[in-house]
């Protein structure tokens, strides 16, 4: 029914009804106000207002209401919003709003509603299908419209915002619109062509929200129909006369759903169609899986916005396609309309959810909101379930788009991601996943039961089937993943699921039962290998992929065979395949005929190993079957290799030696290979026996050289080998024909057999070099030592020493090796001859050997023959010592000289027969043999050096004075027989002197200093003997002085100082200044100052320093500078820094010593000075070192007192009697304000004066002193330190006269306070000398009103009364304020007991005490407590806990830990402590309770009683964090005992435990769904339980539990086992009864069965066992009786199925009724 056609009496009743809600509700006419009217326009203007974040809002309730609108029946339910830029209200709005709705239209009850607050007729409604709630929605208009029109059912109303003048409330008071707009101009913008409908409402814009407004029309999506029941249709268009300025996207939406196609319990599913036809883009449509399920609202749901409703419908809508573009944002959560919330899920969630005012989001904390979203995950659960199983009878791939539908990404509202994880969680546990299948029925599984394929491994399969090879890949234990699905695409969608990728052991269980190695053609075999190489290190290690047959192989009948990974590897046979193709084939014939015994090899096919070759991966098959298979990709040279290192029999090597010579003639294998193997070939030799290893190989020993020259082979040891005969049968072999000429020169030229002189030797002797040679063998001999020396060879050395030492030459004498051989020219040949030598030389018999040796000579000198005449010479000399060392007589040496006589004679050099002589010790001298070079012939020349050395003269009784005619000869050996200036003998024989020495030998020692360069030991020597004449005797040369004029004058107070006696010497001594200085005398003034500097040291370390020394040192340093010259500075050193000095304090050195005189009286009182001594005493220097005065300043002694100020300041102190006021008692002022009246004052007044205070004198004397000093302020601190304490603190003026006050800067630098403000640090510093507590009070509150601040607060600050007047101070780091527990008396001392309230803060601000013990005072108490006492009272200990618990933390959990190593326990009614590692928290009461009825000692922690911080578990949680262990965890229990079956017997199970009860609770309770046991594993597990033997035992059934404690031992305790099960063996053991069984022991009897049976039936579950205990236990309590079994398994929600109703009939057949 259209407005327009609403009869006049509708219209009137209409107005009369607005008229009357303006009178009587809001006072308009009436001549009144209403009292709350300006309450309602706030309140409304506020709402409205704050309603929503945003203002286009108003659209969703506009949606909202018209949706919860009534609706002709005929009618099909549509809204229309239509922009116009006409101002139809003539309200002056430049753009309208028009809402067309054709419903029924507004009733006066709805009038009422919107005229009024949160009234609004839906509230209550939810179960009629109302989606609107607030009671406000429609004010939200004013957001964006002034003045709001109505015209619906006769109804012409509008509102304004603003107040209203007849009431003064805005928002919700209406007006009766008379014009403007009329019916006929809102046709007029509808449409004339179509029938008005019922309700319009005219909103006027605001200015500021057009854009707005236009912006959420144009954006309005088609989702928003999804889920709005009555609504079918949305239009959204505009009219604007300028065309240029339309801008809005107009749309109409339509929705249309499919007949319902499905329902289940509580749930159906349809398809729902949108379109939408846009004025740019045209129609488009989208289609929307639509899942509806119900669900019951939990009772902690309910909530009072929804009192009534029971039940949850949650409905999610899946898009099919692609998406209406329009607007399109995230999927989201939908309350009837859209929410602003988004979840990031690709479906959308709707239910009757609880928004904010805003409508823009759904409460989070809402329980109901939260009910709703637990139903989620279920709901898709069972709506993907249905989509899935609806394409079983589509294609497999018409099955991956759905699960597009799935939440694989994160929501950012966590609570919203929980959902996604809870999805996750239900789908797993859903048979919703395709897989492979052997047939065309589609098979679905859990998403934990299939498993993917690799890409590869899919791609062999593909290309296998291709080609038609069977490979059943589901037929391998394991469900596989549809080909379809797996792929990248969905690798989101299987990782949300959790499918991952099947066992690698699958792929070998494929691949050996598919049997693809034999199947698969070769490329596609490769790829199968690519396959298993790219995947080797990653899968297939160590599983059964090793133990798969996996490489082709060339059997020794030439069939295929296949070898294992593992078989390769570890069989004796290795996998080898062939670089060369060419001799592929001979290669495999010779291994298969002859070597593969000694080969060990197969080999690859030869047909494979061409396919691998132009294989595009060849790379990674052989890299993998190189590393992994070990599989050798072998040459002919490496083949050989192998094979040679295995050839130990003869017919081997010979078979082999031919197999080479055949790869040689066919050109298979290079010059340097076939040269090598060669030489690695073992050699067969003459006895038949295979040789391996060989050095050189000779030729057959008929006809050859060597055999001639060395007999039979010499060197089999060194591996030289002679070829056998075997070698010279041609033959046939593999089929190929041998020639023996070709193969012997094969051997010859490759095998390199050898005769002489081309031999090598080894380093090795031979006989034959041994014995005397014939000449035809000994030139035979030269000329191979010839042939090799031209071949540049080297001769090894023991051939060549056998050679050079071996007797085979024929000589002079005899036959003699080449070394002692000397072949002679005829130069020198005749002498020996003539038989002028003494010696006999060996001459080469040159006639022997028919004059040929002369053509040897290079190979003669080589082997150690002589030519030389020099080298008869040296022969000769070495003969002559050889001679000589035995028996030497003097004839022998006089034959020497005679024959070197000779030799001059004959103009023949005897130089060499010299040299060889000279250094032997042959010649007899008066000191023994020697040699020539170091003997003497004596003469009167050598009379003065015989005197200081031992000169070795020749015996001249052994050789008589015939040696003597030979002075020339024994000087060319020599010989000694002149002197010569030859110093160097006598200092090589020196005799050093023990005395005196004559004159003569000093000077000729000198020289021997002066002319020689080696006198080192010499001048030691001489240094440490007294032989140099003095004046005071003969003197050690350190102890001497060569006087110089220079330093004349030092010998003044050095009168004793020994010179040398020069009238002995003579002047010649002065020549030898040098030598002198080098043997120590003291010549230069700076060794004599050093020498004298020594002496005076000694003098005043003997006290031997007379006043005569000390006076003639400062003459002489008077009158050294007097003549301007330099003093010593040793000596000046020595009287600087020395203590030589006597005063009133010891003896000093200058610069502490003060010269005095009258000026230093005054300070004489306070200042200790150390005055030199000028008595006439030992020790004094009398009254004459004041004429000395300017040498001693020079010195460093203080002589004025003007420059003495700082000396004054290092020795103040005060003498005894006298006193100077303290820096912290002193002060100068008005002492009324703080002075107490008491008997010991902290500032007293001024005294009066003394005999025993200082004169005036002396205090202005030490301020003068403070003046001139370079440092006052230390000079002022020492004066502090002056400290003797005064009760008067204040200096008197009277005693010290006016003049005091002139030094006020000066008595400020010393401490004297003047402002009585600043004695704060004097009256701290003071404080530690009094002892009265009421004093120090005082001054502690003094000392805070001042603000006192301490410069080290660690010092002792505080006093602690020990009675009246004694006490001790004590630091502040000692102390606390309070003690609370009383626990620390004896640690801290606690202020609060000493002091009144008011100090304690003064203590806790300024000295930093503490306010009480910290957490680390307490851990140090305990530490205490355990290292001084082991028993503590209940009370200390339990106040301990207290405060430990009640600041439990992490950091209270460290500090404890690192300092509790025990922990208390409660022993014989005493709490004592013990190890942690002892002692156990009693977490198991039926532990407890044991160990505390056997163990011996108390293993259980103590608990405080009353505690307040927290309850006993927070005790456990402290202690397990000290590291105390729970006995149900360190408890180890034993079971092994051996039963006495002597002492039980069987009784029937059945009757006794086994009942069917029994068996009906297990079943029922393992058929649980949740527990997700499979039928078949549940009756296995059940059946260990069936033809069980139950054996009652008389005698206990023991079990022994056991604890560790620390060092070693432990605490074992025997208990009782009820029942004993041995699932193994089928038996029950149970403990017998005696008499009947009480409620403990019956309840006891209970749970034990329960435990057992339960453990053994759930060992693979663990978890499950208490509940199955509990459930047990109940049980047995009722005897298993079937109502309360039945009874029992409802109220545990357990059932028993039809596959389990089976297992128990064939258990219990006699129960099927």
């Amino acid at each position: 029914m259209s407005s327009s056609s609403s009869p006049p009496a509708a219209m009137a009743a209409a107005r009369e009804h607005v008229e009357r809600i303006r009178r009587e509700r809001y006072f308009i006419g009436r001549g009144e106000q209403n009292p709350l009217a300006e309450d309602m326009h706030q309140a409304v203007n506020y709402l409205s207002q704050e309603l929503y974040s945003k203002d286009v809002h108003f659209l969703m309730e506009l949606i909202q209401n018209a949706e919860d609108n009534d609706y002709p029946s005929e009618a099909a339910p549509a809204l229309e919003f239509v922009l116009t830029s006409q101002d139809i209200t003539c309200s002056g709005a430049t753009a309208t709003l028009l809402v067309f709705n054709n419903e029924n239209g507004f009733t006066p009850a709805n009038i009422d509603s919107i005229c009024r607050i949160g009234k609004s007729t839906k509230k209550g409604n939810r179960n009629s299908g109302y989606i609107g709630e607030k009671g406000i929605g429609f004010k939200s208009v004013f957001l964006v419209s002034k003045n709001p029109h109505i015209f619906s059912n006769g109804y012409q109303i509008k509102f304004s915002e603003d107040p209203s003048s007849e009431c003064g409330i805005g928002y919700i008071v209406p007006e009766w619109v008379e014009e403007n707009p009329s019916i006929s101009d809102i046709v007029k913008i509808y449409g004339c062509s179509k029938s008005l409908p019922t309700t319009t409402i005219i909103l006027p814009l605001k200015g500021a929200k057009i854009d707005a407004v236009k912006k959420e029309l144009s954006s309005t999506h088609p989702e928003i129909l999804l889920f709005l029941s009555k609504i079918r249709q949305i239009s959204v268009r505009e009219i604007n006369d300028d065309l240029n300025a339309t801008n809005l996207s107009q749309i109409s939406i339509s929705s249309e759903a499919d007949s319902l196609t499905r329902k289940d319990i509580g749930a159906e599913s349809y398809t729902l169609h949108l379109s939408a036809e846009e004025d740019k883009t045209g129609e488009h449509h989208c289609s929307y899986y639509i899942w509806k399920q119900h669900f019951p609202v939990k009772p902690e749901c309910h909530v009072q916005k929804r009192e009534g409703i029971d039940r949850w419908v949650v409905m999610l809508a899946f898009p099919h396609g692609q998406r209406l573009s329009r607007g399109m944002g995230a999927p989201g959560v939908y309350a009837f309309l859209p929410t602003e919330m988004a979840t990031n899920f690709p479906f959308i969630i709707q239910a009757d959810f609880l928004l904010s005012s805003s409508r823009e989001s759904i409460l989070l904390d809402s329980p109901w909101n939260r009910g709703i979203l637990d139903c989620v995950p279920s709901a898709f659960a069972s709506a993907f379930l249905t989509l899935v199983k609806s394409t079983e009878s589509a294609p497999v791939f018409a099955l991956p788009p759905i699960f597009k539908f799935l939440p694989l990404n994160p929501s950012s509202v966590p609570l919203m991601d929980s959902v996604r994880l809870s999805i996750r969680n239900k789908l797993i546990d859903v048979d919703i996943v395709p897989c492979e299948t052997c047939c065309s029925v589609k098979v679905f599984r859990k998403p934990t039961e299939v498993c993917r394929l690799n890409s590869a491994f899919w791609s062999i399969i593909n290309k296998a089937v291709k080609l038609g090879v069977d490979v059943p890949i589901s037929l391998h234990g394991t469900d596989i993943l549809s080909a379809y699905f797996d792929s990248e695409e969905y690798d989101d969608v299987l990782g949300f699921l959790g499918v991952g990728y099947v066992d690698p052991e699958w792929y070998g269980k494929c691949i050996h039962g598919s049997d693809l190695m034999a199947l698969l053609p070769e490329d596609i075999y490769f790829d199968l290998l690519v396959f298993v190489a790219q995947n080797w290190n990653a899968n297939f290690v160590s599983t059964n992929m090793e133990h798969v047959p996996l490489v082709k192989c060339a059997g020794r009948d030439g069939a295929v065979i296949y070898r294992s990974v593992y078989d390769a590897t570890t069989a004796d046979e290795k996998l080898c395949m062939l670089a060369d193709e060419e001799c592929a084939s001979l290669i495999i014939n010779w291994n298969n005929d002859y070597f593969s015994t000694a080969s060990q090899m197969l080999f690859m096919p030869l047909s494979t190993q061409k396919a691998l070759g132009l294989f595009s991966k060849k790379t990674t098959v052989m890299e993998w079957l190189e590393k992994y298979v070990g599989v050798k990709i072998l040459t002919p040279h490496e083949y050989a290799l192998i094979v040679v290192k295995a050839l130990h029999e003869k017919t081997l090597v010979l078979d082999f030696t031919r197999f080479i010579y055949h790869l040689h003639t066919e050109k298979h294998m290079p010059e340097w290979s076939l040269k090598h193997i060669c030489s690695l070939i073992p050699i067969v030799d003459n006895s038949g026996c295979v040789v391996a290893t060989r050095s050189v190989v000779l030729v057959p020993s008929k006809g050859s050289k060597w055999a001639s020259l060395l007999g039979e082979n010499p060197w089999r040891a060194q591996n030289y080998v002679e070829l056998g005969d075997d070698y010279m049968c041609a033959g046939n072999s593999s089929g190929e024909q041998v020639c023996q000429d070709q193969f012997l020169s094969f051997i010859r030229t490759y095998m390199q057999a050898t005769d002489l002189p081309s031999l090598l030797p080894p380093d090795a002797s031979f006989p034959a070099a041994s014995t005397s040679l014939t000449s035809e063998n000994a030139l035979i001999l030269l000329e191979w030592i010839e042939n090799l020396r031209s071949r540049g060879v080297g001769l090894p050395k023991r051939f060549l020493s056998c050679i050079m030492f071996g007797k085979w030459l024929k000589t002079s004498v005899d036959y003699r090796s080449p070394s002692e051989s000397f072949l002679s020219n005829a130069e020198w040949g005749s002498l020996f001859q003539a038989k002028h030598a003494f010696v006999d030389v060996p001459m080469i018999d040159q006639a022997y050997y028919l004059d040929r040796i002369t053509d040897f000579k290079e190979v003669l000198g080589t082997l150690g023959v002589k030519f030389e005449f020099a080298e008869a010479m040296s022969y000769i000399g070495k003969c002559f010592i050889s001679m000589v060392t035995g028996t030497p007589t003097g004839n022998m040496v006089l034959s020497l000289l005679h024959f070197i006589r000779f030799l001059e004679q004959e103009h023949m050099s005897p130089d060499h027969l010299i040299l060889s002589i000279r250094d032997g010790k042959w010649l007899k001298t008066c000191l023994g043999h020697r040699s020539p070079a170091g003997a003497v012939l004596f003469s009167s020349e050598w009379t003065v050096p015989s005197e200081i050395s031992c000169l070795p003269f020749i015996d001249m009784d052994f050789y008589c004075d015939e040696i003597v005619d030979y002075k020339s000869e024994l000087e060319k050996l020599g010989v000694h027989v002149r002197f010569k200036q030859n110093y160097q003998i006598i200092v090589d024989n020196i005799k050093l002197p023990t005395g005196p020495v004559t004159s003569g030998a000093a000077i000729l020692l000198l020289k021997c200093i002066k002319y020689t360069s080696s006198c080192k030991n010499l001048v030691k020597g001489l240094k440490k003997r007294h032989w140099l004449k003095t004046n005071a005797g003969f003197r050690a040369p350190r102890e001497t002085f060569l006087l110089d004029p220079e330093w004349k004058c030092l010998v003044k107070f050095a009168d004793t100082v020994p010179l040398l006696d020069l009238s002995f010497y003579g002047t010649e001594i002065l020549t030898y200044r040098d030598e002198l200085m080098k043997i120590d005398v003291i010549v230069s003034l700076e060794q004599a100052s050093n020498s004298i500097t020594i002496y005076l040291k000694q003098l005043l370390s003997t006290s031997s320093l007379t006043k005569e020394i000390r006076l003639a040192m400062l003459s002489c340093y008077k009158d050294l500078n007097d003549e301007h010259r330099n003093f010593p500075p040793d000596i000046l050193r020595f009287m600087r820094t020395e203590k030589w000095l006597h005063t009133m304090h010891g003896f000093k050195s200058p610069k502490n010593c003060v010269l005095f005189d009258s000026s230093w009286k005054s300070v004489i009182p306070v200042a200790s000075l150390p005055f030199i001594d000028d008595s006439d005493s030992s020790n004094g220097t009398g009254k004459e070192i004041y004429s000395y005065k300017k040498e001693l300043k020079a010195l460093g002694v203080t002589v004025d007192f003007n420059q003495g100020a700082d000396f004054v300041m290092s020795c103040l102190s005060i003498a005894d009697g006298h006193q100077i006021p303290a820096s912290y008692d002193v002060s100068v002022g008005d002492s009324r304000n703080i002075s107490e009246r008491t008997d010991q004052n902290i500032v007293a007044s001024t005294v009066g004066c003394s005999s025993s205070l200082l004169v005036s004198s002396t205090l202005t004397a030490l301020l003068k002193c403070m003046q001139r000093s370079a440092d006052p302020r230390s000079f002022a601190e020492r004066i502090r330190k002056m400290q003797i304490k005064e009760d008067g603190p204040f200096i008197d003026e009277s005693f010290y006269g006016p003049e005091i006050l002139s030094y006020k800067t000066e008595l400020r630098l010393i401490g004297v306070v003047v402002d009585v403000g600043y004695g704060r640090s004097l009256f701290a510093q003071d404080l530690k000398y009094f002892s009265r507590g009421d004093t120090i009070t005082r001054i502690y509150k003094y000392l805070g009103t001042f603000k006192w601040e301490p410069r080290n607060k660690g010092e002792s600050w505080i006093w602690i009364p020990r009675g009246r007047n004694n006490g001790d101070w004590v630091r502040p780091a000692d102390c606390v304020l309070h003690d609370r527990n009383g626990l620390f008396s004896m640690r801290f001392a606690v202020l609060d007991k000493f002091y009144e309230k008011e100090l304690l803060g003064f203590f806790s601000a300024v000295l930093g005490v503490r306010h009480s013990p910290r957490v680390l005072d307490h851990c140090i108490l305990w530490r205490s407590w355990e290292c001084t006492c082991f028993e503590l009272t209940p009370a200390s200990c339990s106040l301990f806990w207290e405060f430990i618990g009640n600041r439990w933390n992490a950091t209270t959990a460290k500090l404890l830990s690192g300092s509790v190593t025990r922990v208390p326990v409660l022993s014989g009614g005493k709490i004592i402590l013990r190890e942690v590692e002892d002692v156990f928290v009693p977490d198991d009461l039926l532990l407890k309770h044991l160990f505390d009825q056997f163990s011996s000692e108390p293993i259980f922690v103590w608990y405080p009683a009353g505690l307040s911080f927290t309850s006993r578990a927070k005790m456990d949680t402290i202690y397990q964090g000290l590291g105390v262990r729970a006995i149900s965890k360190a408890v180890t229990k034993d079971e092994s005992c051996i039963l006495n079956l002597n002492h039980s017997q069987a009784v029937m199970a059945e009757k006794t435990l086994i009942t069917p009860g029994l068996l009906r609770l297990i079943l029922a309770f393992l058929s649980n769904p949740a527990l997700g046991i499979p039928a078949d594993k549940k009756h296995q597990m059940v059946s260990h339980l069936l033809g069980m033997k139950v054996i009652e035992m008389t005698e206990v059934i023991t079990v022994n539990y056991q604890v560790k404690l620390s060092l070693g031992r432990t605490v074992t305790v025997k208990g009782r086992r009820m029942f004993r099960w041995e699932r193994e063996d089928h038996k029950l053991y149970v403990q017998k009864s005696v008499g009947p069984l009480g409620r403990t022991t019956r309840m006891e009897f209970a749970t034990c069965f329960g435990e057992e049976i339960s453990q053994g039936l759930l060992y693979e579950r663990v978890d499950l066992i208490p509940s199955l205990t509990d459930l047990l236990k109940i049980g047995f309590l009722v005897d298993f009786e079937d109502d309360e079994v039945e009874f029992l398994l409802r109220t545990k929600n357990l059932q028993l199925f039809s596959e389990d109703l089976d297992f128990f009939l064939d258990a219990f057949p006699s129960d099927g009724a």
